[in-house]
């Protein structure tokens, strides 16, 4: 009896242990089960979070390839949006001389105090200046920078630029062979300088070198670098001269082979340079730019006479010059940028070289900062 009962208990706790075995394997299943959907749908939440919309994936991409850089030498802009004001101060120098007398006159602009500003977006920006000198002064008498836009983009690879400005109405007769001219009457309005033009750069090192780092202000360079770059400019320039505007002294006895009524050409040139940021502190960067171009310029001029001739045809040697002094911490930045254009036309009878220069001071704060990195 008693092993009967034994057998009967064994019996038992075998099944018990069973059931209990089978239901601790179905429970394990069934949490493995669940980790797993768990682990799952946190994948599928995590990627639908980082991924970004069509539109972003496509503007970063674009950016990427115009903007990627080792960031061990360039820190790219962490934001879409930059303000930017400019204080500006503006000069121009016409230097004009006959090649049948040698006789020279020299005309220098009044000096133009700009106020204006940047809008960036990205690496889009648009740019509009107006001149503080034209206030309160008749239309006619000022020297014609009322207002100087451009539109540009800044990248590591490319920087491409439209300008158009106006200059020269307000200006002073620094010189004129022959004639005695200090201490009299120097006023000049009527000079006119109409300009637009376009020019673009490929930088060659832009994976190290950072052009906007130095004259954008959307990037930082973070390690000393130069790079050559080369690029293709246009400008078109009129330049009308108003004999009847000149002092009554000057108009008896100046030499008629420097006058002219207007000079009208298209400048198409290529130019090659070099370009170096120097890094002298933490977000401090002073950079130097300078790009000789040669090219063809297609020019008339109409004399006094109003006899229209050809005579500026001619290849065009030009340069540019720029510096800039930055300080830039990626959301604020500011700094000062000194640019000189020198454009020389000479042919056969006649001479005229117009330089112009500028001195801007920049400040800026970048906005809504890029969450697609």
């Amino acid at each position: 009896m008693y092993r009967r009962i034994k057998k009967i208990l064994c019996a038992a706790s075998l099944i018990i242990v069973g059931c209990v075995t089978v239901n601790a394997q179905d429970d394990s299943i069934r949490v493995v089960e669940e980790v797993e959907e768990q682990t799952l749908d946190s994948v599928v939440v995590t990627e639908q979070k980082k991924r970004p919309s069509l539109p972003l994936r496509i503007m970063s991409s674009v950016e990427n390839f115009f903007m990627g850089c080792d960031t061990t030498y360039v820190t790219p802009q962490k934001y879409n949006l930059t303000a930017q004001m400019e204080l500006s101060y503006w000069h121009d120098y016409y230097f004009l001389r006959s090649s049948q007398t040698s006789n020279t006159m020299v005309i220098q602009s009044d000096p133009s105090v700009i106020l204006g500003g940047y809008i960036y977006y990205s690496i889009l920006g648009y740019g509009a200046v107006w001149n503080l000198n034209d206030l309160g002064i008749k239309a006619g008498k000022t020297n014609g920078t009322s207002l100087r836009q451009s539109f540009v983009i800044h990248t590591a690879k490319i920087f491409a630029e439209y300008y158009t400005f106006n200059s020269g109405k307000g200006a002073e007769i620094r010189s004129v062979s022959g004639i005695e001219t200090k201490g009299r009457n120097r006023a000049f309005h009527g000079l006119d300088s109409r300009c637009n033009g376009f020019n673009a750069m490929y930088m060659f090192n832009n994976r190290h070198f950072s052009w906007p780092a130095a004259f954008g202000a959307n990037a930082v360079q973070r390690k000393s670098c130069g790079s050559w770059s080369v690029g293709f400019q246009y400008n078109h320039q009129r330049i009308t001269f108003n004999k009847e505007e000149l002092p009554d002294y000057i108009k008896e006895d100046i030499d008629s082979t420097l006058l002219f009524t207007k000079v009208n050409y298209n400048d198409y040139s290529v130019s090659v340079g070099y370009n170096y940021n120097c890094v002298l502190g933490r977000n401090v960067l002073f950079a130097i730019s300078f790009i000789p171009s040669i090219g063809y310029r297609r020019s008339n001029i109409t004399e006094a006479e109003d006899l229209r001739r050809s005579i500026l045809n001619n290849v065009s040697t030009d340069f540019n010059l720029r510096m800039s002094f930055f300080w830039n911490n990626t959301r604020m930045f500011s700094g000062l940028i000194f640019e000189a254009h020198t454009y020389d036309y000479r042919k056969d009878k006649f001479g005229l070289t117009n330089t112009y220069g500028t001195l801007k001071y920049l400040l800026g704060v970048n906005f809504w900062k890029k969450t697609h990195r």
